[in-house]
């Protein structure tokens, strides 16, 4: 019995302590819940107050009101401790992150379409890279091992390839020795992916010379802007093909999938159950996805940019300026002077101005 009591006695400060490791654990949580509904409180009080900018009195401490604003509306408040508050009646008219944004000597719609035109620049470049990973990888299309997770040998195909995984680890891989011979639409996935490729590139060539950070020669901003539309249009048409060719071949795996179900279990065919060699999608597949999906976006805010740096079109009202010259010793003015231009020239009737043939600008 007296050895039996140092065993208890571990086994009840175990216990202890897994207790308190488990309460501690659900006061943390608590704690964690509590503190975040007192930030979610805060954050909405903040928004719904009106004091987000007030009237600065250093100068003038003594004042018969107080001026307030919100996010919602703007407030006075009287001596008297009346106090009236008026809500924005406008959305468009307010100003906006672009506006507090620009530099100086910037108009806020051209920095922001600046911005917008930059990132779908680099969002149309990211998905460019990912198409061209997706056509080259391997795993778009990996043998289904649902029914037999543990096997000697792993298959996957890709567009110019089928390789083969041994489980030493040894992979081998074999080109696609025919084009006539692979299926046609296999080829129009293979058309599709480098049309997108080959359009997402010359996109994103156009797009660099139609950057407006970048100043090339004496290149005009209705150019630029042009440009940047051509580039944008060329992404999102690279995106969509992409997509296109992915979404056709992951039709195709999941008709050959089910059409190699339905033949494993016909009748009198169960023995080819462990033969019959089935695909599921790859990797590839998702990363082209992505890819496809993050150039038709890019190529959306490029286009949207493009109206942005598109310059505004002025209209000058022709201004004429009336002229008259030195009149010498004859009749007549000299046409070899200088002329000298007189707003208040008048003909001798007092009542026309003779416009001159150089008063147009």
């Amino acid at each position: 019995h007296s050895d039996a009591i140092p065993e208890l006695l571990v086994c009840l400060v175990s216990l202890l302590l897994k207790e308190v490791a488990i309460m501690s654990v659900t006061i943390c949580q608590s704690l964690g819940f509590m503190v975040s509904l007192l930030g979610v409180a805060g954050i909405i009080a903040s928004t719904g107050m009106d004091q987000w900018s007030t009237q600065d009195l250093y100068n003038n401490p003594v004042t018969a009101v107080f001026n307030y604003q919100g996010l919602w509306r703007t407030c006075v408040r009287e001596s008297s401790g009346f106090t009236e508050c008026r809500s924005y009646f406008t959305i468009l008219g307010l100003p906006g992150l672009a506006s507090s944004i620009s530099a100086p000597g910037c108009k806020g719609d051209t920095m922001s379409a600046t911005i917008c035109q930059v990132m779908g620049f680099f969002v149309s470049a990211l998905g460019f890279a990912g198409c061209i990973a997706a056509t080259a990888m391997d795993a778009w299309s990996t043998q289904d091992l649902y029914d037999n997770p543990v096997t000697a040998v792993f298959q996957y195909q890709g567009l110019w390839r089928s390789c083969v995984t041994q489980s030493s680890g040894l992979t081998e891989c074999r080109p696609y020795f025919t084009i006539l011979g692979l299926p046609a639409m296999f080829q129009a996935v293979r058309a599709l992916m480098i049309v997108g490729i080959v359009l997402g590139a010359f996109g994103l060539l156009v797009a660099i010379f139609a950057l407006k950070c970048l100043r090339i020669g004496n290149m005009e901003d209705s150019a630029k802007a042009n440009m940047t539309l051509t580039a944008g249009v060329m992404c999102i048409v690279a995106g969509i093909c992409a997509i296109c060719g992915i979404s056709v071949f992951a039709n195709m795996l999941v008709t050959n999938f089910w059409m190699s179900t339905a033949n494993m279990y016909q009748p009198g065919m169960m023995q080819m159950q462990t033969i019959q060699t089935r695909y599921t999608f790859g990797s590839a597949l998702f990363v082209g996805w992505v890819a496809g999906g993050l150039a038709f976006v890019g190529g959306i805010m490029m286009c949207v940019a493009c109206r942005g740096l598109a310059p505004e079109e002025t209209h000058y009202k022709a201004v004429s300026y009336k002229s008259a010259g030195y009149k010498s010793a004859g009749t007549g003015y000299e046409t070899k002077k200088t002329p000298i231009y007189d707003t208040n020239a008048k003909s001798e009737d007092g009542r026309r101005s003779y416009p001159s043939k150089y008063d147009y600008v």
